[in-house]
């Protein structure tokens, strides 16, 4: 059962989230009032990680696991918010986050404090933000790793979460960290990759810059074969800052980083950040713990006298075997193994999430990650206890077999959850997976079992489809006025840094006829491959013509005489399916609130500023005066589709966009920190300096608001 909310442990949380979280409850009430606007609720929701569903009325929403680490504590305690107050089950999704479904707005903020005692955050998880930081889930465990990455990942995401570098970005941002030798963490279709590396006994990264994937995908471009370690945090700073600045805001759809670095070229890019990088020197991480992390426990190695292997896995079922062959991977100590857990299609009810905790507690020191396939990994399982864990696992159903193979199919929520969804990605990824099991393709799991299909409900890639062997998005086709659900299909997509390359259409298929496609294709990748061809080879050396010619036939629908089946989506049979007209998704929604920044604002906070300099509250009349310039900056921002949060963010981002781009001509350079300082100042000569420094300020920004609207009118 669900755990209760203790008041003792809610009077526990820092103050500052405390206080983050009591503002949200407040704007939320306000926005039920009519007093906040619908854009400004929406920017902030999103914030929280709070993301409209698709059900009118109800909310998904996504908690960042930084590193896709969890404890298993932790995992109950989002079984328990599952519970309380979505329905029951919780999804993990391909950024290492898990995700609930059918939350009341009113209730996120007490779902939020709930989290927060356990130490987990939703902060930032949707947005214009950097999103979760994702690392690769066999860090400290891997035999072939330069070095343990998870620590670094830990102190990004402390240095960048609530950080006015991350508030206000163009669109989402997107980084991860690899440390084995193989990538398993996609580093090229992020926006910053970085790969662990050692040179000359120093630790560094290789770093690759402006991947994405989406309608347009982009594969990231190296930036450095070696970064030194102590260079990230000024990497990574530079490089926000340089998006923010220049970055689209209009366009949305062309708002990420690979369209900026598109625009401006590579060989520009690349000298504007390093000009950036000198111009924000060496950033200091105070408390970064980044020299690794204790292994779990003082048994390493294991105690003179255990076997092992030879004592412990004599007795062998072929069912057990299976499973040892699909699940358990080497590990860095020899004692111990990596173990996945498969969660099909990232799905888990509470209870089970539960009861699997219980077993991470006995058999992984409390430990389990998130991978980027939806799965599970316990990386402290000794090896002397497979067997027991394989019964464990069995008990709870999680012992399932085809873990990390073709059978164990990548999706999105799709149109089940999701407002942008056009199909069932989920619907699909289900008879895949049973065809696999049961079902026609069962007979090729052996052939293609080291192959990756992924399905996305929409073009937007939430499943990675495009770095897939095969890869599936949802669409639509009609026939006689019916609407029928539909994937593009797409082969030779591949993610390994020295061969990535995304994958080649092949054209639109009813979903009813995808999974005899993945047929056709397999049996012709049998039939015709060379010796030890992989597939991707073969589909490159076949070419896609010859690969349209074999499934050309499958594009066929039926009429709604002939076969009403090819008209219902999977997971929804008997409903009508029709795809929704004229609904925004919120990966691309509006920046700014609707109503504008006026300078009168700032000009009445000058006057109340003056006034308690005449009243002899010098401290209060500074931080007024820093209101008052907070308040103009808010004026030219607004016309770059910047709206601030906080006056702090308001300052900092003008001058990013209009100080360091040149365009004030000098004026105002180190804006932010002489605001900042000054404003602390509370003798009486103190607010007056900062009154006179906001009135020019106010009056400049005035004069940039005049020349706006001339121009408009113009």
């Amino acid at each position: 059962m669900p755990t209760e909310i203790s008041k003792s442990a809610a009077l526990a949380l820092p103050a500052h989230i405390a206080e983050e979280l009591d503002n949200y409850e407040q704007q939320i009430r306000q926005y039920r009032a009519g007093e906040v606007d619908e854009t400004k609720m929406q920017k902030l929701r999103l914030h929280f990680g709070t993301y409209a569903q698709r059900q009118e009325g109800v909310q998904m929403q996504r908690i960042k696991i930084p590193g896709g680490f969890l404890t298993a504590d932790q995992l109950i305690r989002i079984a328990d918010a599952a519970d309380r107050f979505g329905s029951g089950f919780m999804h993990f999704t391909t950024r290492e986050d898990a995700q609930i479904y059918y939350v009341k707005l009113d209730e996120t903020p007490e779902l939020l404090r709930f989290l927060a005692e356990a130490g987990i955050t939703s902060r930032e998880a949707c947005g214009n933000t950097v999103r979760n930081i994702t690392a690769c889930y066999r860090s400290g465990t891997s035999a072939t790793e330069a070095f343990d990455v998870g620590p670094y990942a830990e102190a990004l995401f402390q240095y960048l979460v609530r950080n006015k570098l991350n508030q206000n970005l163009g669109r989402k941002f997107k980084i991860a960290f690899e440390g084995c030798a193989e990538d398993h963490s996609g580093l090229r279709i992020h926006d910053i990759g970085l790969w662990a590396r050692v040179k000359d006994g120093q630790r560094g990264f290789k770093v690759f810059l402006g991947g994405g994937l989406g309608a347009d995908p982009h594969l990231a471009s190296l930036y450095s074969e070696f970064l030194p370690a102590g260079e990230l945090f000024n990497l990574v700073a530079a490089t926000l800052r340089l998006f923010d600045r220049y970055g689209e805001r209009k366009a949305r759809m062309k708002a990420r980083m690979k369209f900026l670095i598109e625009t401006m070229g590579w060989d520009n890019f690349r000298l504007a950040l390093d000009d950036e990088r000198r111009r924000v020197g060496p950033v200091q991480v105070v408390g970064a713990a980044l020299d690794g992390r204790p292994v779990v426990d003082e048994g390493l190695p294991v105690k003179s006298g255990e076997t092992g292997r030879g004592r412990t896995l004599s007795q062998r079922t072929v069912e057990f075997q299976t499973w040892l062959d699909d699940s358990v991977i080497e590990h860095k100590y020899s004692h111990y193994r990596g173990v996945h857990v498969r969660i099909k299609l990232g799905d888990l009810t509470s209870d089970r999430a539960r009861k699997l905790a219980e077993v991470v507690r006995r058999f992984s020191a409390s430990q389990l990650r998130i991978s980027i396939e939806q799965n599970i990994y316990l990386p402290w399982v000794r090896e002397k206890s497979l067997p027991d864990l394989y019964t464990a696992l069995k008990e709870i159903s999680l012992a399932d077999r085809g873990v990390g193979t073709v059978s164990d199919v990548t999706t999105c929520p799709g149109s089940d959850t999701c407002r942008l969804g056009i199909a069932s990605a989920k619907g699909l990824g289900s008879a895949l997976s049973d065809s696999f099991q049961d079902g026609a393709l069962r007979k090729y799991q052996e052939l293609a079992r080291p192959l990756k299909i992924k399905i996305s409900g929409c073009p937007n890639g939430c499943a990675q489809h495009s770095i897939s062997n095969i890869g599936f998005y949802a669409a639509a086709l009609t026939r006689d006025d019916r609407t029928v659900p539909a994937h593009f299909v797409t082969v030779g997509g591949d993610t390994a840094p020295d061969r990535a390359q995304f994958g080649s259409l092949l054209g639109k298929f009813p979903a009813k006829n995808c999974v005899k496609v993945t047929e056709s294709l397999f049996a012709f990748y049998e039939r015709e491959k060379l010796i030890n061809e992989k597939f991707n080879t073969f589909a490159a050396r076949v070419g896609v013509e010859r690969l349209k010619e074999v499934i050309d036939a499958l594009r066929h629908v039926p009429s709604f005489k002939d076969d009403p089946t090819f008209y219902e989506d999977y997971g929804h049979e008997h409903e009508k399916f029709a795809v929704r007209k004229g609904v925004k998704g919120e990966c691309a929604g509006s920046t700014v609130a609707e109503v504008l920044p006026s300078i009168n604002k700032a000009k009445v906070h000058l006057a109340q500023s003056e006034a308690l300099i005449y009243h002899k509250e010098y401290r209060e009349a500074s931080l007024t005066a820093y209101e008052a310039a907070a308040a103009a900056a808010r004026v030219p921002l607004y016309q770059r589709l910047v709206d601030p949060f906080t006056s702090e963010e308001a300052l900092w981002e003008f001058e990013n966009l209009f100080v360091l781009s040149g365009e004030t001509e000098g004026e105002w350079q180190e804006l932010t920190s002489k605001f900042d300082r000054m404003k602390r100042d509370a003798t009486e000569a103190g607010a007056r300096t900062i009154l006179d420094e906001a009135r020019d300020f106010v009056t400049y920004c005035a004069r940039e608001e005049n020349s706006v609207g001339a121009r408009s009118a113009a």
